[in-house]
């Protein structure tokens, strides 16, 4: 009977990482790395680990390399208490560590985590971010919308952030120009206190790989505005 392989040294050092950020690309679990490893080093030890079951693997494009913990991977982190992703949502939680990862290269940010490590009552985002402007501090909930929710739903999550709820802000992103427009008809509807809390980005070319938010529209108490303005 194979002897199970228990992580040490740098295979713990990923493990942790990507229990931490949920789903990482190559590149960026080598720039994470604490322990600086050349790539075809880093490759040897994610392959390994793939070998004893520990994380799995995707392929994006030819070389587009993703990886994140399997049910038994979990096990050895303490960054992670919840579920191995599942198929129908690993382009979504990419793309949502992708947003996270790249908003927080953004002087206005200075720390987020991924939705498996927040806890709310109400609501479960896909990420939170903190923010200040201006000397003060705010926690702002992330949420990726790549595909349009009932306005029922739609309403009530907007009521929920408008309402507080643990965030002084929610920023919804899509990169659907119709979804978009229908959010922001959707929340000129709402109350001017939930108007207050929420906050609308498109950004066209969103995908796993890219983020051009410096770029993107966003939407606020009525008025259209850029990303720099805002934050």
């Amino acid at each position: 009977m194979q002897q199970e392989f228990v992580p040490y040294g740098e295979y713990e050092d990923i493990i942790n990482l990507i229990g931490q950020w949920k789903i990482l690309d190559m590149k960026a679990l080598k720039e994470l790395s604490n322990y600086k490893l050349k790539y075809r080093n880093l490759l040897h030890k994610v392959q390994k680990l793939e070998r004893h079951g520990l994380i799995r693997g995707v392929l994006l494009g030819r070389k587009n390399k993703h990886v994140f913990l399997t049910q038994k991977g979990i096990k050895y982190t303490p960054y992670d208490t919840t579920f191995e992703i599942s198929n129908e949502n690993l382009t979504h939680d990419l793309i949502a560590a992708r947003v996270l990862r790249d908003l927080l290269n953004y002087k206005g940010f200075k720390e987020g985590r991924m939705y498996h490590q927040i806890t709310s009552d109400k609501l479960l985002p896909d990420a939170e971010i903190i923010g200040a402007k201006n000397g003060e501090t705010y926690r702002m909930a992330l949420e990726v919308e790549l595909t349009q929710k009932s306005q029922d739903r739609v309403k009530e999550k907007f009521r929920l952030y408008g309402n507080g709820q643990g965030f002084s802000y929610a920023l919804f992103i899509t990169n659907k120009e119709t979804l978009f427009n229908t959010y922001k008809r959707f929340l000129l509807e709402m109350k001017a206190d939930v108007q207050d809390g929420v906050i609308l980005l498109l950004d066209k070319s969103l995908s796993v790989t890219k983020f051009s938010y410096a770029r993107a529209e966003c939407f606020f108490m009525g008025k259209t505005m850029c990303f720099e303005d805002l934050f």
